[in-house]
C-alpha cells in the first residue's frame, strides 16, 4: 500500500478567461474543480494507474467533506484527520492566452497538536513494506520541522519519500528518508545557489545526499529529471517534446510515476523513466493526467542513462 500525505489539502479550481485585468469583472470558460495538494496529486495518479493508494492528512469544514467525497469517488480511499474549526482551502489556477498561468493558493485551517497526534497514530499503523508520501507545503500553524517529527513516527521497513522545499525539506533530510524530490529551483534554493546546468545539480544532489537523503530526484522541467542512487550513481530521463498547459502537479505526478515503475520492474531505472511519463503527461494535460496519457508519453521516451 502506498500511502499520502497532505497537511493542507485544496479544492483546485482550474478556470481560464480571455485575458486577466486588475479590477474588472472576468468570465470564465472551461471550469475543472478537483481535489488538490501535492500528497492528493500523488494518490490520485497512482489510483488512475491502478496501484493501491490511501491519501492521508488534514481535513476541515464543507470543504474538507468536499475533498474527501471527490477522493471517494474518484476511487481514491481516504483517512483524513478532521479539524473542528476552519475550512481546507480552495486554490484558482487562472489562466489566459495573455498571461499564461496564474495561481491564487488559500492559507488553511490552523492544525491543533491533538490533530497531529491523531496522524502520527495512523502512520504508526502503517506495515513493513509500506510506501509513505509526504508531500507539500506545511501549515502556517505548524513548525518546518513537522514533516521530521511525522517521520519519526513511522515503522521501520516503510519506504519515505518528502517532497517539500526549503527548512521543511532540510528538517526532514535529518531522518534520512529513502527518497526526496526538488526541483531544480527548489534544489538551488537550498544552497543559495542558481542551477543552470546539470554539473550544479548533480553537485547539490551530492551534498544532500550527505546529509542524509539515500535518493534524491530532481525535476529539471522539460529537461527531464535526473536521480542520484544510494549506490552514487547519477541516472537521466530525457523528457519528451510536448505543448506545456500547466505545471500544476507534474511535479506530483513524476513521485507517483516513480513509485508505479518502482513496483512494476523492481529498480530505479524502472522508476524513473515511469516519473519522468507521469510527469510530462500531467504537463500536458489541465489536471493530473489519465492513466492512458501517462501510458502513451512513456511509450515516446528513450532509455534512462548514467551522466
Amino acid at each position: 500500500m502506498i500511502y499520502t500525505v497532505t497537511l493542507n489539502p485544496c479544492i483546485d479550481w482550474y478556470a481560464a478567461t480571455e485575458a486577466l485585468q486588475p479590477g474588472e469583472i472576468h468570465r470564465c470558460g472551461e471550469e475543472i474543480y478537483a481535489p488538490g495538494g501535492k500528497g492528493i496529486n500523488v494518490s490520485l495518479l497512482l489510483s488512475r494507474l491502478g496501484a493501491e493508494t490511501r491519501a492521508l492528512g488534514f481535513a476541515a469544514g464543507f470543504t474538507g467533506r468536499e475533498i474527501v467525497r471527490m477522493l471517494e469517488e474518484a476511487g481514491c480511499p481516504a483517512d483524513f484527520v478532521f479539524l473542528e474549526k476552519g475550512f481546507s482551502r480552495i486554490n484558482l489556477n487562472l489562466t489566459s492566452p495573455q498571461q499564461g498561468e496564474t495561481a491564487f493558493n488559500g492559507g488553511g485551517p490552523d492544525v491543533p497538536e491533538s490533530a497531529v497526534q491523531a496522524l502520527e497514530d495512523k502512520l504508526r499503523a502503517l506495515q513493513p513494506g509500506d510506501r509513505l508520501v509526504l508531500a507539500g507545503s506545511i501549515p502556517a500553524s505548524l513548525p518546518a520541522d513537522t514533516y521530521a517529527r511525522l517521520l519519526r513516527a513511522v515503522p521501520e521497513g516503510v519506504q519515505t519519500v518528502v517532497d517539500t522545499a526549503g527548512a521543511a525539506l532540510r528538517a526532514a533530510i535529518a531522518e534520512a528518508p529513502w527518497l526526496i524530490k526538488p526541483n531544480v529551483q527548489e534544489l538551488g534554493a537550498l544552497f543559495g545557489a542558481e542551477i543552470t546546468g546539470m554539473e550544479g545539480a548533480k553537485e547539490c544532489a551530492f551534498a544532500l545526499q550527505e546529509e542524509g537523503a539515500r535518493n534524491i530526484a530532481v525535476s529539471m522541467g522539460a529537461r527531464g529529471a535526473l536521480l542520484l542512487t544510494e549506490a552514487g550513481q547519477f541516472l537521466f530521463c530525457h523528457a519528451p517534446a510536448g505543448e506545456p498547459v500547466s505545471t500544476v502537479g507534474a511535479g506530483d505526478s513524476l513521485v507517483a510515476g516513480m513509485l508505479y515503475g518502482l513496483g512494476l520492474h523492481g529498480n530505479l531505472e524502472g522508476a524513473l523513466k515511469w516519473g519522468v511519463a507521469a510527469g510530462s503527461a500531467t504537463a500536458f494535460s489541465r489536471g493530473i493526467a489519465r492513466r492512458e496519457q501517462v501510458f502513451e508519453t512513456y511509450r515516446q521516451l528513450g532509455n534512462v542513462h548514467q551522466v
